[in-house]
């Protein structure tokens, strides 16, 4: 999985402009060094050999400023995104706990007001026997 994600990194890195401009560079000073080598001596061969190291040297040097940049814009865009999921998960976490006391405080006074009822016509219904006893009595 991390070899997926580090391919994909470099890939998103190598389609940046500037580094799609700093590997051109590359090969193309490349390839004119091995057009230049056929036609020089052992001398002048060296001498522009140091030279164009130096500055594939630089370019690289350039390069991997570039690929730092966008690394640590990756790592400070991951740690945004991480605070942010936080966030929003703690304010998830007190609607949920909010909801939840209306919903229990809503239940609470459906079992306070039903409650009654049924005491009261328990009490109706035991007056009513009563009645039917004392009148079957007399």
């Amino acid at each position: 999985m991390a070899l997926n994600q580090l391919k994909t990194i470099i890939q998103t890195i190598s389609e940046t402009p500037r580094v799609k401009k700093v590997i051109d560079e590359v090969q193309s000073k490349r390839a004119e060094v091995e057009k230049t080598i056929q036609n020089l001596n052992t001398d002048q061969a060296v001498k522009k050999y140091k030279e164009l190291m130096k500055k594939v040297s630089s370019k690289e040097k350039e390069l991997q400023s570039e690929v730092k940049t966008l690394v640590n814009k990756i790592k400070k865009t991951a740690v945004d995104v991480e605070k942010n999921l936080e966030n929003y998960k703690k304010k998830a976490e007190a609607q949920k706990t909010k909801i939840e006391k209306m919903l229990k405080a809503q239940t609470a006074q459906k079992t306070k007001k039903s409650a009654p009822k049924k005491a009261k016509t328990r009490v109706k219904a035991k007056a009513k026997a009563k009645a039917k006893t004392t009148t079957q009595k007399k």
